[in-house]
């Protein structure tokens, strides 16, 4: 008697592929930044699980020098904190920064650490540079005149440094990125220059030279060039920063 064989059931369950559960791109905007003239964004891509690149860029209208109190106790002459009101700056930067993510979730999400490099490049500018010109006559009359100069340059900076920050998805669209912490140095160079429409005088030069050495802007030495043509300060020196925020972004 003939028995049938059993066959074993050939059709065989494919293991189930895992579903990407993270967004790619967030472009963002530092909202803390704002109420300071100052237009920070940023956009990041991921390129890996627990990897991104950013890349922000940074707008300041120019305008009166921003959180210049901040700055009071490192200037020990009070004319030239009163000059410093008077200066107008403007600011352009960018940076580029990888980012290593080490929370729970996938994608762009949790506590990071990011290593980055920023250039920026100041727009400085004095419409009114004010100097005293001393003088005395023949007769041993002495006496005292304002002029004023109009200045106006750039200083650019390279500074590198490391960000410590977090990042949170918010419902399905939104994200929210603390930049918690992020020191920089690097160095920076610039000059100012002014012109004078009438040759000064040996006085007037003398005049114009010490009060351009006098100026104490920060975190920079300067080194003061006058001739009867006008004047030329030169700036450079070491130049540190400290990033921090609060940025909103969308996921697309």
């Amino acid at each position: 008697m003939d028995h049938a064989t059993a066959q074993p059931n050939s059709t065989q369950t494919k293991p189930q592929s895992r579903m990407v559960d993270y967004d790619v791109n967030v472009a963002k905007i530092n909202v803390l930044a704002l109420p300071f003239r100052n237009i920070s964004l940023q956009y990041e891509r991921l390129v890996s699980r627990k990897i991104s690149v950013a890349v922000g860029l940074r707008v300041i209208p120019k305008g009166r020098f921003p959180m210049l109190n901040a700055f009071e106790s490192y200037i020990d002459d009070a004319e030239t904190f009163e000059q410093l009101q008077d200066i107008q700056i403007g600011n352009q930067a960018i940076t580029i920064e990888p980012r290593f993510y080490f929370g729970r979730h996938d994608g762009p999400r949790g506590f990071y650490i990011a290593p980055y490099a920023r250039y920026s490049s100041y727009g400085l500018g004095f419409d009114q540079f004010e100097y005293t010109v001393g003088s005395e006559d023949e007769a041993g009359n002495y006496w005292e005149e304002t002029h004023t100069m109009a200045l106006d340059g750039r200083i650019s900076g390279i500074t590198g440094g490391v960000l410590f920050g977090s990042q949170w998805r918010i419902g399905r669209w939104v994200y929210l990125d603390w930049w918690i912490l992020g020191p920089a140095y690097g160095a920076a160079t610039g000059k100012l220059t002014g012109s004078s429409s009438m040759p000064l005088s040996p006085e007037a030069q003398l005049a114009l030279a010490e009060e351009l050495e006098n100026l104490e802007i920060p975190m920079v030495d300067t080194e003061a060039h006058v001739d009867d043509n006008g004047a030329r300060l030169d700036m450079k020196g070491p130049w540190a920063g400290i990033r921090t925020g609060l940025a909103v972004g969308i996921r697309f």
